[in-house]
């Protein structure tokens, strides 16, 4: 279980800020969380990235494989096409020579190893986190040194890594005693931490030399991050000896012997002079506490952002909601006149048929009218006929 600062909400997930500067995902079940409130929780496991494993596994298999039924054909085809490459690019291989190397640590750790030039080498990641971002890093190789640390720093972001007040640790070990190089690759360095802390992130930058490097990969960590444990390691015998000290030295004080002033000096000298001999570890220590007290600073101001952030957002969501109620009260109106217009046409329509019809029916009454008063006319033509025809006869 891990505790986190709630930074989003929706119907199904919760999206948290850990501690450590990490964004993760849990489900939203009770459904009562505020933004700002912090919580513990579970966090939900990705099934892309297990999917992705699995399938990374079987496709390794597949391919040893294919490797253990091919070598027993064509082991002395691949044994030449071996020795064809080693002779034909080790030559070149040699000519990529590490001048400088830098470790980049924010929860991924990254060393990169540069020439001459200040160019990508080979880029190693130093933790299982570093791994992950190094999936989707495809064309690093020879890029310059500000694109390579604005390539990670962005993929870093878009998992979640990099946010407001996150401190990243930048290390550099020279490989070469050239100043030219050093020069440059310090020039670099301040461009870089410039556009970083533009973004209101924390940079630090630290020296080293290749010892301290090679005690690092010893313990399997970066530079940077060997050279903040050995002060962490530092800081915590400095805390515990002053309480023992106290303890065993206060019998043993004695007071110390007058010693007569010499001409030329003075008390406010003596006293310079002891302070003088304190440790300058102080200073280092003080220092650090700034910058993580400048740290936490930061880190509060990226939280009441972030809470500012979604006020706004849950704001916008309920100004859409009301627009699109709106929207849609204006067209279920014009679906309703549309209906009540095309209910009229219809209507009218209806009743000119109707007129029609009634038309026809008076035309049909019409005709027969018509035809009866022809055949009464025609009947009463014939009896008139014939009587006249009978009235000649009688004559």
């Amino acid at each position: 279980m891990k505790k986190g600062v709630v930074v989003d909400l929706d119907d199904d997930f919760v999206t948290l800020l850990t501690p450590d500067g990490q964004f993760l995902k849990a489900s939203n079940k009770e459904g009562n969380y505020e933004l700002g409130e912090e919580i513990s929780f579970f966090p939900l496991v990705d099934k892309r990235e297990e999917a992705a494993t699995r399938t990374k596994r079987a496709s390794d298999h597949t391919f040893l494989k294919s490797i253990r039924t091919r070598t027993a054909r064509v082991g002395a085809l691949s044994a030449v096409a071996i020795i064809f490459f080693m002779i034909s690019f080790l030559p070149l291989f040699n000519n990529d020579k590490v001048y400088a190397y830098m470790s980049i640590d924010i929860n991924p750790s990254f060393e990169v190893s540069l020439d001459d030039h200040l160019k990508v080498i080979s880029l190693v990641p130093l933790n299982d986190e570093a791994n992950n971002i190094m999936k989707s890093l495809n064309d690093w190789e020879k890029k310059p040194l500000n694109e390579i640390v604005q390539i990670i720093i962005s993929e870093c972001k878009s998992d979640g890594y990099v946010y407001p007040g996150k401190e990243i640790v930048i290390t550099t070990v020279m490989n070469d005693t050239d100043k030219k190089i050093e020069k440059e690759l310090h020039e670099g360095l301040t461009e870089i931490s410039s556009v970083i802390e533009a973004e209101e992130m924390v940079v630090k930058t630290i020296n080293s030399d290749k010892d301290t490097r090679d005690k690092a990969q010893e313990q399997g960590v970066s530079t940077g991050k060997y050279i903040e444990l050995v002060e962490q390691k530092e800081e915590s015998k400095e805390t515990e000896a002053p309480e023992e000290a106290d303890d065993s030295t206060q019998s043993e004080i004695t007071p110390a012997p007058i010693v007569p002033e010499k001409k030329g000096t003075s008390i406010t000298s003596q006293v310079k002079g002891q302070q003088n001999t304190k440790p300058a570890d102080n200073t280092t220590s003080v220092q650090k506490d700034k910058s993580e007290a400048k740290a936490k600073e930061k880190l509060t101001k990226a939280k009441e952002k972030l809470q500012e952030n979604a006020h706004q957002i849950q704001q916008k969501r309920n100004e859409n909601k009301q627009h699109n109620n709106q929207h849609a009260k204006f067209n279920q109106e014009e679906r309703k006149k549309e209906r009540t217009e095309s209910k009229r046409q219809w209507q009218e329509k209806k009743d000119r048929y109707d007129d029609n019809d009634d038309r026809d029916d008076d035309r049909k009454v019409d005709r027969k009218e018509n035809n009866r008063g022809k055949n009464n006319n025609g009947r009463q033509d014939r009896d008139d006929n014939k009587r006249g025809k009978k009235d000649r006869d009688d004559d």
